[in-house]
């Protein structure tokens, strides 16, 4: 198995990627501030070379508001941390701004797999108001 993109920006000490997952509580997040202490995985859109926010998509397995399907991840046993057995959302309508500091080691769960999520997350407006 080779060397992949996330392995490779690891390494370079770079930014995380677009289609880095990262979960975090709702607090912090702001998708869902009725349940504060809850956690919402999230899947990077932008990390700006300066600045101390990037930005980020909230995902759900809530059926009621299709954007950009992402199929349940079976990559536990390369990424433990990693805890998306079910199918879901991203709800790319709705970008949120995150503190880079949110968005640590202690937070990141893996990247994504799947292909076609990661180039809608990537044509997906990422500007925030």
């Amino acid at each position: 198995m080779g060397i992949g993109l996330e392995d490779l920006a690891r390494v370079l000490n770079m930014s995380p990627l677009t289609g880095a997952w990262f979960e975090q509580t709702e607090s912090v997040v702001g998708f869902a501030p009725q349940k504060p202490s809850a956690m919402r995985p999230v899947i990077l859109r932008h990390w700006a070379p300066t600045g101390a926010i990037a930005v980020v998509f909230a995902r759900t397995t809530k059926t009621y508001r299709i954007e950009v399907f992402n199929p349940a991840h079976d990559h536990r046993d390369d990424r433990p941390k990693c805890w998306l057995r079910e199918d879901g959302n991203i709800i790319v309508s709705r970008p949120l701004p995150i503190a880079k500091d949110d968005l640590d080691e202690a937070h990141r769960m893996c990247f994504e797999d799947d292909q076609a999520t990661i180039d809608a997350v990537k044509a997906a407006r990422w500007q925030t108001k």
